[in-house]
């Protein structure tokens, strides 16, 4: 079965570009989509930039990103087993290089009972049942560990976005209740908003590079998934309902709703919220 790395350099190389195009298109860094296609996915960065990486370079290359990350997945579990049952033996060996200096005692000059003295050693080899058991519960531990963490983060992701104070405007009333603030105004005259309205439409413009994501409050439904934007591009956004609009720079990023616009008062990576 093919790794992640070989299945991103065999589609990398069927579309016919190379990894400075793929990194130019896709606004991510060279040495990064060189690492991946190695199987190497230390770069140095969190754990959600490089799935969001894997998953716009997938969609680049037109491979399957859901199965791609499945198998990053598995790849981080297969790591931390690795790296547990590593550490074991490390201080298993420890423990043997030791048991000599603590138990060792100087014996008479006299007759060696070799039948008693290969009983013995026979005796120590055999692995002990509570050993056994250890090595077991180990491994589930781990398991369950891993488990329990990715849960955990899960969690605290939804809570944050239920109980997220991010920006919250009322845009019927065209007001800017917290850190949205006025930009320059738009060109295009504003109109008056339908009181019953059940599709908006927001446009997000961006002032220098910056990846955005939007999802639905109500919903949960993704409008815009880590989409790469650069300076001057405009991108519009039809929503129903709140929304809340994840970002990596805060200050190269523009909402315009009504025709008025709108800046983030937040930079690097953040996120807000819109009604």
């Amino acid at each position: 079965m093919q790794s992640i790395g070989e299945r991103l350099e065999e589609a990398r190389k069927r579309k016919g570009v190379t990894i400075r195009e793929a990194a130019e298109a896709t606004k991510i860094r060279g040495e990064y989509l060189n690492s991946f296609e190695n199987n190497n996915f230390a770069i140095n960065v969190p754990d959600i930039y490089v799935r969001g990486f894997l998953r716009s370079y997938c969609n680049f290359l037109k491979v399957n990103s859901e199965k791609v990350i499945t198998d990053y997945n598995a790849n981080l579990i297969g790591e931390a087993k690795a790296a547990k049952r590593e550490h074991r033996e490390f201080f298993g060996r420890m423990e043997l290089q030791q048991t000599p200096l603590v138990n060792e005692e100087t014996k008479p000059a006299g007759k060696i009972d070799d039948a008693k003295l290969t009983a013995e050693t026979e005796e120590e080899e055999k692995p002990g049942f509570f050993d056994k058991i250890e090595k077991e519960v180990a491994i589930k531990v781990g398991i369950v560990a891993v488990i329990a963490v990715m849960l955990l983060l899960v969690i605290v992701w939804i809570f944050r976005t239920l109980t997220s104070g991010g920006i919250d405007d009322t845009v019927a009333q065209g007001q800017n209740e917290t850190s949205l603030v006025p930009a320059e105004q738009s060109s295009t005259t504003s109109q008056p908003q339908p009181a019953a309205a059940a599709t908006e439409t927001i446009y997000l413009v961006a002032v220098g590079d910056v990846r955005v994501s939007v999802t639905e409050r109500d919903s949960g439904r993704v409008l815009l998934d880590y989409f790469p934007m650069v300076a001057g591009q405009r991108q519009a956004v039809e929503k129903v309902g709140p929304v809340k609009i994840d970002y990596t720079a805060g200050e190269n990023l523009r909402v315009e709703i009504d025709g008025k616009l709108f800046g983030t008062n937040k930079t690097g990576q953040n996120y807000s919220t819109i009604r």
